[in-house]
């Protein structure tokens, strides 16, 4: 299961640009100063607003074009491309790369950013074909989230052995719900994940349509349920199939149909839920002190300390994340529309 934890906005700052340096465990720690202390702090955010500030954003409609569908954002939201969501996913709250792949962008309410203790959606179309809702009214949802805890806590071992927080499903935060009408499929879970006091909301808007399906991922904390739930209600209506990709023009005859229905949908959402990965700082104030070697460094030692925390590869150099004109790295794509372009991998 590929998980990606979602914090505070102070946590996710941290994430992008931490500012302690691990010290083994045997030798002494020192606490900076709280001066030392603010100007990192400063220093952090005067970062993340440069890389914040490089992000191309698109409002209005945004085509996605492996789709065929439209994102209908209007001015109330605004999207990033794959490129940038990539650096949002994997380079600044540290989730294992895969968790970028497929990933054709990410979409923030007005005014917010990722550094925000906001709520943010993750963009995917899975290529499934035709998926139908023919189960729609004979599903036993206690039954399947019964089943997916046991495959979280099965899973759980694995994902620790590998470095990173292990998460587990504790209830529907809100049940699978469709809408024949709409044919979309709305669904919240509630994941406690290792080490964290506030759980993780994952609240997912699935969209049919006649190749696919066209999925909108969003990350809160459980402490946000209310807004987000309330939210959702909107941004569910924000994305539609364009004429001849629509579920209506499903073609039996010719067309491709998945081998499962919802319930399989939703079992299927599950193995690839995403929200926002703890950051540095938040694993530094569990132990209730900062651990340095003598000052603070600033960024210079964020990708040793991160890579030796959770046992992966670093995050960016600092130089790169103090340059204000860095993006991800792509794939070459043939269109300029940051949503036709391929995921980075």
């Amino acid at each position: 299961m590929i998980t990606l934890l979602k914090s505070r906005a102070a946590l996710s700052v941290a994430g992008a640009v931490a500012f302690a340096v691990l010290m083994p465990a045997a030798s002494a720690t020192t606490a900076p100063s709280p001066a030392a202390e603010q100007a990192a702090i400063a220093a952090q955010r005067q970062a993340a607003d440069r890389l914040t500030k490089s992000m191309k954003r698109q409002t209005g409609t945004v085509h996605i074009g492996v789709a065929n569908a439209d994102l209908n954002l209007g001015d109330a939201y605004y999207f990033v491309g794959p490129e940038e969501a990539r650096t949002i996913l994997v380079d600044v709250w540290r989730n294992p790369p895969g968790a970028a792949t497929g990933v054709l962008g990410m979409v923030f309410p007005k005014g917010k950013s990722f550094t925000d203790d906001t709520w943010s959606a993750v963009i995917t179309f899975e290529d499934t074909g035709y998926v139908s809702d023919d189960d729609a009214k004979t599903i036993d949802y206690n039954e399947m989230l019964a089943n997916m805890k046991a495959a979280d806590e099965e899973q759980a071992p694995a994902t620790r052995a590998e470095g990173y927080p292990a998460g587990i499903l504790q209830r529907w935060a809100q049940a699978p719900t469709y809408d024949a009408q709409k044919h979309s499929l709305v669904w919240a879970r509630d994941i406690k994940f290792d080490g964290m006091a506030q759980d993780t909301l994952n609240y997912d808007i699935r969209l049919l349509g006649r190749s696919g399906v066209l999925s909108m991922n969003i990350l809160a904390d459980m402490g946000q349920l209310a807004e987000v739930r309330e939210a959702a209600k909107t941004f569910a209506t924000v994305g539609s199939f364009r004429t001849g990709a629509r579920y209506a023009d499903y073609n039996p005859s010719t067309d491709k149909k998945a081998e499962y229905g919802l319930a399989g949908l939703v079992a299927v959402g599950a193995t690839a839920a995403v929200a926002k990965k703890v950051g540095l700082l938040a694993v530094l104030l569990k132990f209730g002190k900062f651990i340095v070697i003598g000052v603070i460094a600033l960024f210079a030692a964020f990708r040793n300390a991160i890579g030796g925390l959770f046992g992966r590869k670093p995050a960016l150099d600092a130089a790169e994340w103090q340059d204000e004109n860095h993006i991800a790295p792509a794939e070459p794509a043939e269109s300029d529309d940051p949503a036709d372009k391929p995921p980075a991998q």
